[in-house]
């Protein structure tokens, strides 16, 4: 039974007449008569009286009837739903949620995003960045951020946009040998003890970000040590216990009796970028919409910020003067 059956019937028994449903859907009168009697074949009873001069519904025709009218009708809402879908007008998407990272640009993008598609649902999967390229293959999140050196090259078969840099420092208590240093390079701690957080929920990006930016310059380090938390972490840094890699932009505020030192790698500071990743091509329009306001967003953020650092220098200026 196909589609084409129920239209066709649905077209005689609203006209109770074969000649004029042929007319209305242009097809030959025997060629309809000749659907409507396979139709009637595969429900396996008569739906339709009909003789010379009379077309009228049986019983069981009246109720399939109404079933087929139903049947049309949801077949229609599905393809406006997909249509919208395709069109990034309504549907679900699903992004990959990178916790504390993204709390400077997310919050007002989805809130933009929430306007601008108000049928779009929209939800957070909390996954580590790492786990992120392989949930964006399999369809399980639509957008990802991926937080790699910012020389790092991207998987070549995502679309990509930087949404932010973070200068990558090393954490160190204030009565370490290098802490009277301005800039360290990563060959002078090799040897020491590096500690990571490590999420309840098993998350272990922190430790593999740490081994990462070491293995990439060839330096052996040795085995990372996993604490539960940053609170953890700070103090045993501070107790002298060992050292750490962080963004000190985002945990200065709390990091007692521990200092922060640039670390430099071929004269140049040691950065990572956090990056947007879709996928291109058929399907993809949800995603892209978000991306499109995601972009905006970051040109306001970073436009704000050199205003912000324009006044700055200028109220230096005035000072000196």
């Amino acid at each position: 039974m196909e589609l084409r059956h129920l239209r066709y019937f649905v077209s005689v028994a609203e006209a109770l007449s074969f000649r004029r449903a042929a007319e209305q859907l242009r097809v030959a009168q025997p060629a309809l008569s000749k659907q409507i009697k396979d139709l009637e074949s595969r429900v396996g009873t008569t739906l339709l009286d009909r003789d010379t001069a009379h077309v009228s519904l049986t019983d069981a025709g009246a109720v399939f009837l109404d079933e087929a009218r139903t049947i049309l009708d949801r077949v229609e809402t599905a393809a406006a739903a997909a249509r919208e879908a395709a069109s990034g007008l309504a549907g679900r998407l699903t992004i990959g949620n990178v916790g504390a990272l993204s709390a400077s640009f997310l919050p007002p993008t989805l809130s933009a995003f929430r306007s601008k598609y108000p049928n779009v649902e929209v939800t957070l999967q909390d996954v580590t960045t790492s786990e992120q390229i392989s949930a964006l293959r399999a369809g399980k999140i639509q957008v990802a951020f991926s937080l790699h050196e910012t020389n790092e090259k991207l998987p070549r078969d995502f679309r990509s946009l930087p949404v932010l840099e973070r200068r990558v420092a090393l954490a160190l208590g204030v009565d370490h040998r290098l802490a009277k240093r301005s800039v360290v390079s990563l060959a002078e701690v090799a040897d020491e003890q590096f500690f990571s957080v490590a999420h309840a929920n098993g998350y272990d990006q922190h430790r593999q970000r740490t081994e990462r930016i070491f293995a990439a310059r060839g330096i052996a380090v040795r085995p990372i040590k996993r604490v539960g938390s940053l609170e953890s972490l700070l103090a045993l840094v501070a107790g002298d216990h060992g050292l750490a890699l962080l963004m000190p932009t985002h945990f200065r505020r709390s990091a007692k009796d521990i200092v922060f030192r640039r670390i430099k790698e071929d004269g140049s500071d040691l950065l990572v970028t956090l990056s947007a990743l879709w996928r291109g091509g058929a399907g993809s329009q949800l995603a892209a919409n978000f991306v499109a306001l995601l972009r905006k967003q970051h040109r306001t953020t970073a436009q704000q910020a050199r205003g912000k650092k324009s006044r700055a220098a200028e109220a230096r200026a005035r000072s000196r003067g």
